[in-house]
């Protein structure tokens, strides 16, 4: 039986799944388990870019034995992300039910962007703390991902399309090493980095380390091979590298001390993207970290324990970006989550969830006016669904910004990806309680209002409200009206009653 403290981290990368499961103590992890397994999504993607059956049912059968070392965790102890290939798959949603239902936790994809600050984390929290800035490279199955920064606090983050995985399908699928294959594939590579070449030269590092299994795979064929005298990887020794595999001609023969049979497959295109970074930014030497994106993971999760959560400071950001009017916002929030508690035991599963929801949605939902108070609602999902918003997966965007967009105006049938019914009634119980906290707030000055009591009972709303308080605003009365009608849409029959 695992301990209440314990958490898990899962990575659901292009080359490999990787689980990490551990004890926080105040802050500080000691780490109970790592498993890995070469899983190769990216791999077996046809020209639609879609998971083949062969390929699903890998991944499937590895979630599955991740889940049966960590059935006995509440999900809220439990952080799993898909990166790359599942950010790409036409078919995602899909293959994202049966995998929950594989792992019996929930699955999150982030973006890239997210990808390179949790990796950041995972690498910064392995170092001892200096004032140093740091370049942090991390080569995956899909995508290489590149952060400076210092401390706990990156700078400057961005997310490449190039892997170890997808260098390996686009220039060597059949599996020969052909000298104008490596200069193809060099030169894809240092096209790619010449789009961020001027700004990461521009604000510069003092140090190189690298993460990732690619990474450390190069690492340990160096070290073994006698290729260098430093730890580490040099520049030349990748050059080195290059040559003695371009000598075995297929990569299937590739027999080098201190590389392993699974990242045999794969290992070459890890190779040619990591050096060709290092002559795109002129590196000469890097260090090699253990820590990765689910090292991040863990740590995000003692974050939001310690009521640290980056996704807080991420919703502040925002709304200060585009000048919400906060005490409004505040307002709204309080008279939402009024109703929120008085709702929360009938219509809430994941009250925590929700809330959270919730709470941001109020802090956003008008920051849209800054480009056009025409339906400012749209305005303000758009933003939402695309910022880079750091701690937020895709799906949770996607789910704020649904509640954002339809806080105002006639209820359309909001379309969602959601493969479960629950959490699409969240978002439209969400919908309701801003939509009614809105109209309360409608003069947008500071007045306090009434004890409003609200209720369900099946599909009937009802709000309890003073008699002598609705006669002296007809114009809620006038809004409640029309209120009603829109919330028909959705099935609920709202009603107000009057209090003497």
């Amino acid at each position: 039986m695992l301990s209440k403290n314990t958490i898990a981290a899962i990575d659901l990368g292009s080359n490999s799944f990787h689980m990490v499961v551990a004890e926080e103590n105040q802050g500080q992890l000691v780490i109970l388990d790592r498993i890995r397994e070469m899983v190769r999504l990216a791999e077996d993607l046809d020209h639609n870019v879609q998971l083949n059956p062969e390929a699903e049912q890998r991944a499937l059968d590895c979630l599955s034995r991740f889940g049966q070392r960590i059935r006995s965790l509440d999900s809220h102890c439990v952080s799993t992300v898909g990166t790359n290939t599942l950010r790409q798959i036409k078919n995602s949603d899909e293959f994202i039910f049966q995998a929950e239902q594989a792992l019996g936790f929930p699955i999150e994809i982030i973006s890239g962007i997210e990808e390179a600050r949790l990796i950041y984390q995972g690498v910064a929290h392995t170092l001892e703390q200096d004032q140093q800035s740091k370049l942090i490279i991390d080569i995956g199955g899909g995508s290489t991902e590149l952060i400076i920064g210092e401390g706990f606090s990156p700078q400057l983050l961005h997310s490449v399309e190039m892997g170890c995985v997808m260098m390996t399908h686009r220039f060597f699928e059949d599996g020969k090493i052909k000298s104008k294959r490596l200069q193809a594939a060099r030169i894809f590579v240092l096209q790619r980095m010449k789009a961020i070449h001027y700004t990461y030269t521009r604000l510069g590092w003092e140090s190189v380390i690298g993460s990732s299994g690619s990474i450390k795979s190069i690492a340990s064929v160096i070290q073994a091979m006698k290729l260098q005298k430093k730890d580490g990887i040099e520049r030349e020794s990748l050059a080195k590298l290059i040559a003695i595999c371009s000598d075995y001609k297929k990569i299937k023969k590739l027999n080098l001390p201190g590389l392993s049979e699974k990242r045999q497959p794969v290992f070459l295109g890890g190779l040619i993207v990591l050096a060709g970074v290092f002559e795109a930014l002129d590196i000469n030497h890097m260090h090699v970290s253990q820590g990765a994106l689910r090292e991040g993971l863990l740590y995000d999760m003692v974050g939001r324990r310690q009521n640290n959560d980056i996704r807080n400071k991420s919703i502040n950001s925002l709304a200060n970006r585009f000048h919400s009017d906060l005490q409004h916002a505040q307002r709204i929030e309080q008279t939402a989550f009024d109703f929120f508690q008085q709702l929360k035991g009938d219509w809430f599963s994941d009250a925590q969830h929700a809330s959270n929801l919730l709470r941001w949605a109020c802090e956003l939902h008008e920051i849209g006016r800054n480009i056009s108070h025409s339906s400012f609602q749209k305005h303000s999902a758009y933003i939402i669904e695309n910022a880079d918003l750091a701690g937020f997966s895709q799906q949770e965007q996607s789910r704020l910004a649904s509640i954002v967009r339809a806080h105002r105006g006639k209820l359309a049938k909001e379309s969602s990806n959601e493969s479960y019914p629950e959490i699409n009634d969240m978002l439209t119980q969400l919908i309701v309680i801003l939509r009614l906290s809105v109209i309360f707030h409608r003069s947008r000055i500071e007045s306090k209002l009434p004890a409003i009591g609200i209720f369900i009972a099946e599909k009937q709303l009802t709000l309890k409200l003073p008699d002598r308080w609705l006669n002296e605003h007809p114009l809620t009365i006038t809004d409640l009206e029309l209120e009603a009608e829109y919330l028909s849409a959705t099935g609920l029959k709202l009603l107000t009653e009057r209090m003497l």
